[in-house]
């Protein structure tokens, strides 16, 4: 494995170790809770984060999502869209979203983040330079600058997570 690839996967860990505690045990109800009027709730932040990350990876490695291939849209009752990941979702589609239990979230988003494990493993320097599909648009980017947006997201949304679970419920719901 790359030095690149190491950093880019110590800082998924660290992330984890925030964001998986955050989902841990909550209740049906908690995960669809906004913490806020128009903010994103807990259930549908961590689908949205699994969903950019298993998009991201296989977009970039031209292979079809694990949402697709190992079925999780059927676990979550969606539709089988392996783009849809709930960027620029409206209010109502946001209030629409039922999320499965916090154990069904946390399984998909492993099976995610095993996914960009094997795909950070194999890569090398020399990837950074090579030619993948933008987020936007048509043109090809080179990986390298893909890359960072798989770490922002992640840690952006893990921190959205952790924030929401602690708006939720106060202080004290992890003991680090």
């Amino acid at each position: 494995m790359s030095a690149i690839g190491q950093v880019l996967k110590d800082a998924l860990d660290r992330n984890e170790r925030y964001m998986l505690a955050a989902v841990e045990g909550l209740s049906p109800d908690e995960l669809r809770r906004r913490p806020a009027p128009e903010s994103n709730p807990v259930g549908w932040l961590m689908w949205h984060l699994s969903r950019v990350q298993d998009f991201a990876v296989n977009s970039i490695t031209q292979t079809e999502t694990i949402w697709v291939r190992e079925g999780w849209h059927e676990r979550f009752g969606m539709a089988p869209d392996p783009s849809y990941r709930g960027n620029g979702d409206s209010n109502e589609q946001v209030d629409a979203f039922v999320p499965p239990d916090a154990e069904t979230l946390t399984a998909y988003y492993k099976a995610v983040r095993a996914n960009t494990d094997a795909f950070l493993d194999d890569l090398a320097d020399a990837d950074l330079d090579r030619l993948v599909p933008p987020v936007r648009g048509t043109d090809l980017v080179p990986l390298r600058e893909r890359l960072p947006g798989l770490i922002v997201e992640s840690v952006h949304h893990g921190g959205q997570v952790a924030y929401a679970r602690g708006a939720l419920q106060g202080r004290g719901w992890l003991d680090v």
